[in-house]
């Protein structure tokens, strides 16, 4: 049975992520959809921060009650929302894909613990979360979840941008560094949309060594062609000094629908020298982002 986790904040991002994940559960066979949400005791880590105990007992006895009713009833507010974005999925589940099971997960911890232990339990096939906002206040904060899960988990990450509308998956772009997993992530994307019988335009930036990056892509071609049906592929190089913008660019000229990308684990320092392209495109893609993951030593 298909699975698929989606974190959840109940910001518009994440609500849209919930729709698109049903989506794309609703055309397989059988699905388990699972809404998880990270509760946080807020005043308590404040006041831990700023040191509060140092106000003395009185002050702590005399607030200990305030607090706890404020955090149960913060608790109690996220509860009800989580509840209510999961009645609304199942309803919508109901009418269009009886075949989906939605479910819930209200867990005390923060995201980037809770979420991978949520992955070892319950061994999604898929991840779906929101992004937010393209200021660099909305990058430096919301974005920060979503791109640190996209870099450290396993299983694909589908991100949603908030300002993307609709669920269409008619033209997908399958940007390729020519990684050695490649045609594994390739593999997967068709057999991921199969049932959206998408068009996938596979593309690799260049910008000096036209002639080797052709060959390679030539043979990328090749070993696709041999491995899984490619009617539906089609494979360009595109000039760029910037593969984001390059990337984007072409996203736009073209009406594509969806962007894929293989994540290449890479060591710390790397990604100091080097920024993530795919921690680029997370933030700044103004279409979902499917990042599948893969081992250079593989």
């Amino acid at each position: 049975m298909f699975r698929v986790l989606v974190p959840v904040d109940f910001s518009d991002s994440s609500t849209l992520a919930g729709q698109y994940a049903l989506h794309i559960a609703a055309a397989t066979r059988g699905a388990r959809l699972l809404l998880l949400h990270c509760y946080q005791d807020y005043m308590l880590d404040a006041e831990n921060a700023n040191g509060s105990s140092e106000l003395g007992a009185g002050f702590s006895l005399a607030s200990e009650a305030i607090t706890d009713e404020v955090l149960n009833r913060n608790q109690r507010d996220e509860q009800g929302l989580l509840d209510e974005l999961f009645e609304e999925l199942q309803h919508k589940a109901r009418r269009i894909a009886p075949q989906v099971e939605v479910e819930r997960a209200f867990i005390y911890g923060l995201p980037e613990d809770v979420i991978p232990e949520e992955i070892t339990r319950f061994r999604p096939d898929l991840m779906v979360m929101g992004t937010r906002g393209s200021s660099n206040l909305a990058r430096s904060f919301f974005g920060t979840i979503t791109t640190k899960m996209v870099q450290e988990v396993s299983v694909p990450v589908l991100t949603i941008p908030q300002q993307h509308k609709g669920t269409a998956l008619e033209r997908v772009l399958y940007a390729t560094d020519f990684n050695q997993t490649d045609l594994q992530a390739l593999d997967a994307l068709q057999h991921l949309l199969h049932p959206f019988a998408p068009r996938i335009i596979c593309v690799h930036v260049t910008s000096e060594s036209e002639k080797q990056d052709r060959q390679e892509l030539d043979k990328l071609q090749q070993k696709l062609e041999a491995r899984v049906q490619t009617d539906n592929v089609r494979f360009m190089l595109l000039q760029g000094d910037d593969v984001a913008e390059a990337l984007q660019q072409f996203v736009a000229e073209q009406q594509v629908d969806l962007v894929a990308v293989n994540n290449q684990k890479r060591s710390m320092l790397d990604s100091v020298l080097h920024p993530s392209l795919t921690k680029k495109l997370v933030l700044e893609t103004q279409v979902p982002l499917l990042v599948f993951h893969s081992n250079p030593k593989a």
